[in-house]
């Protein structure tokens, strides 16, 4: 049977749109949800791009208060994939809860520091022993920060025992130093640079390289149960955040708009909160956190880092 032109013009409309309608289908759905820092840099790049739906993802991502926070919308349901510190999910592994790491995302080195250890210009601080009794403000109680201060101060003389460590914005930090509230706090940009350009504190040292020169400080995880389900769609976003993370780590000031419109910064403060993307998991990297957070008994006890970490993304 030949069809008249008009009937076969419309069929062959149709026979197009049937695969467009069922590559959409195809697409599976990922919802995550990230603390605002540079670190989301990768996931929305590969959103920006189109590479997530090249790797057969419709994705999207959403702010989180804190690592905390992500955990919890995680473990609920709410989203497939969350990024937090590591600090924050160690606490949640402790108390039990499904969570595996599936892939870095912020990596700390030495070469690159990304937060300073803040006294007043006219502080007489030099060294971890100067530190016995005094408060430090840090962004969050027992966070990756307070951690760092503790075992910075130990390593440089101090008893870390005796510090007195008080939760401030980092926004009002500086002011606090300045006026005498507090002797010191550990600042990161934009916070900093205004700080110092003020004239009113200057830069100590780097607490974090307290844990040595490497370390993976934030990750992406999902939980347990899902990622048993899913092997091929945790597969599949592992490889997508490596691919993004390692073009974000080569191309800084192209992907910066990126950030000025997820964390709603001004695009001139962007370049100072850049961050090394990690891309690629190595359980050293977490060990050296665990056992510090171990040791100053943020939790309880040591635990090997494989059992935090989605073991398909170690082979």
């Amino acid at each position: 049977m030949i069809l008249p032109r008009r009937a076969f013009l419309a069929s062959l409309a149709a026979s197009a749109v049937i695969p467009r309608l069922a590559q959409a289908q195809e697409l599976t759905p990922l919802r995550a949800t990230s603390a605002i820092d540079d670190a989301a840099t990768p996931f929305l790049y590969a959103m920006d791009t189109g590479l997530f739906r090249k790797n057969g993802f419709e994705a999207s991502l959403e702010r989180a208060t804190n690592g905390a926070a992500a955990a919890s919308a995680v473990v609920g349901g709410s989203f497939e994939i969350g990024k937090s510190s590591v600090i924050s999910l160690l606490s949640a592994h402790v108390r039990g809860l499904p969570l595996v790491i599936v892939a870095p995302a912020g990596d700390y080195d030495s070469a690159r520091p990304s937060a300073a250890l803040a006294v007043r210009a006219d502080s007489p601080l030099r060294s971890g022993a100067d530190f016995n009794g005094k408060t430090v403000a840090v962004s969050a109680l027992n966070d990756s920060f307070s951690l760092s201060m503790r075992t910075w101060v130990d390593a440089h003389g101090g008893d870390a025992s005796t510090l007195k460590l008080i939760e401030i914005p980092m926004s009002a930090s500086a002011a606090a130093i300045a006026n005498g509230r507090i002797d010191a706090a550990v600042l990161i940009q934009p916070f900093l640079r205004p700080a110092l350009e003020s004239g009113a504190i200057r830069v100590l040292g780097d607490p974090v390289s307290a844990f040595g020169n490497h370390h993976t400080d934030s990750a992406w995880f999902t939980t347990t149960a899902f990622a048993q389900r899913n092997p091929d769609v945790v597969n599949r976003f592992m490889r997508t955040i490596r691919d993004a993370a390692a073009y974000v780590n080569g191309h800084p000031a192209e992907t910066a708009y990126l950030l000025a419109k997820f964390a709603m910064v001004q695009p001139s403060d962007v370049m100072k909160m850049r961050v090394l993307q990690g891309t690629r998991l190595d359980t050293a990297n977490f060990q050296v956190l665990i056992d510090a957070a171990a040791r100053y008994k943020i939790i309880p006890e040591r635990f090997d880092a494989r059992d935090l970490i989605y073991q398909g993304a170690l082979k």
